[in-house]
């Protein structure tokens, strides 16, 4: 018996191979009566022979699949699943496949809200490049109010410094002595909050010192790219299981995404040095131990509030960040795993830190007297009153009113990470070393996040260069 072929070649004018016509004998799910299906691959210009052969070869077996699943009427049922049913199912299977990734199930929840507005009613299999585009086009155009705030009048007329020193007054108003000098000039921006903060200090009308207008801001490039991501893994889940043939939000399909880029702001040198000297100065032993562990470590937020004294070897003097402890709305405070598996790292604790959680171990214990069996068994490095596990925004108050006391700038934990490493970096240790420090997976992540510091570090090159050649 003749082997029925199940492939077709379509040549053109002068005789070269310009599509291919599959088919497959199956049968229709409804009837149960045998059913042919076809369908066409044209060769795409530009290939060599092995080339065309092997992507031949891929969209038979792709053919082939999805025949099989539309004669087991599987197909045909899933087809009528809009982006909205289906991204909605895919967001719960997060915790299923993974019962820590509490962030990543309320950071795609919010994606998913902006996404569903533009795309959930369409079918999955209806869904064209040019909707993916124009999405993405929306994201890139999107803009949010934001309110502009213009010292008018120097706030320095309503206080005599020199009855008042400058760090007082901040500590008193709760705003950077650095904040309070750029409301001091007119012309300057301050946020709105400064204003307020200030106004309401001194009793004073907010628009008598500041002028107030509203401006149309795009959102970062950073915000759009997150939501991009979401739409481009729900939809090459949806092929993998051949509910649609192609991810039209991969790269191939769509254009680069645009939007601002914010800068990272960190301390300079001297501002680091000087925030070493006020931890060092710091009563508050917990306030104090949270600081050097993010000046002197870089740890992130999440890294800090995991610690627990089992994590501290004084002998070796080393430290391991083995979880993170988080914070989501919809499941309060949890403890995980490190964010990836290059983040659990033993890192080597300067002699300074060393002494500093030696001392900071010493009025643990007595605490541990004074609040009995709320502490009784307990191990982790931080914990409340109450003996349950700090709060991770803790971190974040802290750290402002650190700074605040101290008349330093005001940066998030995050930036005074980003401090840790780029001082490293500066300092001349080797990249790889800082890269596994910081916990990156991999030295491009750390070479791509702070160029700036590279740049620096080459400056110094070229100088100490130059000065050992001309001697």
């Amino acid at each position: 018996m003749k082997k029925q072929r199940n492939c077709y070649e379509n040549k053109g004018v002068n005789g070269e191979i310009i599509s291919y016509r599959f088919y497959y004998s199956g049968k229709d799910p409804i009837t149960d009566q045998p059913k042919q299906y076809t369908k066409t691959w044209k060769v795409p210009k530009g290939l060599s022979h092995k080339e065309v052969e092997l992507q031949k070869k891929k969209f038979e077996i792709e053919f082939i699949n999805e025949c099989e699943k539309k004669s087991l009427g599987l197909y045909s049922q899933e087809k009528h699943l809009t982006f909205e049913e289906y991204s909605t199912k895919w967001n719960e299977r997060i915790m299923l496949r993974n019962e820590e990734s509490f962030n990543y199930y309320e950071r795609s929840k919010y994606a998913l809200s902006i996404i569903n507005q533009h795309l959930g009613r369409f079918y999955l299999n209806k869904i064209t490049p040019s909707m993916i585009q124009n999405f993405i086009d929306y994201l890139c155009e999107r803009t949010y109010t934001k309110e502009i705030v213009v010292v008018k009048k120097s706030i320095y007329e309503l206080v005599d410094l020199k009855e008042l020193k400058k760090s007082q007054l901040s500590r008193e108003c709760g705003i950077e002595r650095h904040t309070l000098e750029l409301a001091s000039k007119v012309g300057s921006r301050v946020s709105m909050k400064t204003a307020k903060t200030i106004a309401g200090y001194f009793k004073v009308p907010l628009t008598k010192y500041f002028e107030v207008s509203k401006e149309e801001v795009k959102y970062s490039k950073a915000s759009n790219d997150g939501i991009k991501r979401i739409l481009s893994t729900v939809l090459a889940e949806a092929k993998r299981e051949q509910l649609i043939e192609h991810n039209y939000a991969s790269r191939e399909y769509i254009k680069p995404l645009t939007g601002t880029t914010k800068e990272k702001e960190i301390f300079t040198e001297e501002e680091c040095r000087e925030f070493v000297r006020c931890v060092l100065k710091e009563k508050n032993f917990k306030v104090k131990t949270t600081m050097a562990i993010l000046i002197f470590l870089g740890l992130r937020r999440a890294e800090i509030c995991g610690l627990s004294w089992s994590d501290i070897d004084f002998d070796k003097q080393t430290l391991c960040v083995r979880r993170n402890r988080v914070y989501t709305k919809t499941f309060g405070i949890q403890t995980k795993e490190t964010k990836t598996s290059s983040s659990k790292r033993e890192i080597k604790m300067p002699n300074l830190l060393v002494n500093i959680l030696l001392e900071y171990k010493d009025w643990y214990e007595e605490q541990k007297l004074i609040h009995g069996d709320l502490w009784e068994g307990k191990d982790s490095l931080f914990l409340r009153d109450d003996g349950k596990h700090m709060h991770p925004s803790s971190v974040e108050h802290w750290t402002r009113d650190f700074c605040l006391t101290n008349g330093l700038k005001l940066i998030p934990p995050h930036s005074i990470r980003h401090t840790c490493i780029t001082m490293q970096i500066i300092a001349g240790v080797p990249l790889k070393v800082v890269s596994k420090r910081a916990g990156h997976s991999d030295e491009k992540i750390t070479l791509s996040v702070y160029t700036h510091a590279l740049k620096s570090q080459d400056d110094q090159a070229a100088e100490i260069y130059n000065n050992y050649l001309i001697g």
